[in-house]
């Protein structure tokens, strides 16, 4: 994923079916900097981590 659709997803007050490591996360947060996304998994954990737009997908 690109980091502008990463942050189109982010705004969208409809959750888009995002994957990350073969689980759906939420994106809570992307930073233009770093170029990195503040997640959490959807189902599993409130626990937020980083991890590079580039490893998003979206299904």
């Amino acid at each position: 994923m690109n980091l502008m659709r990463a942050k189109e997803i982010k705004d969208d007050p409809v959750m888009q079916d995002v994957v990350y490591n073969g689980g759906y996360v939420y994106i809570e947060d992307v930073n233009d900097d770093t170029q990195k996304a503040l997640v959490r998994y959807t189902k599993q954990s409130e626990e937020t981590f980083e991890v590079d737009v580039t490893e998003l997908t979206e299904k």
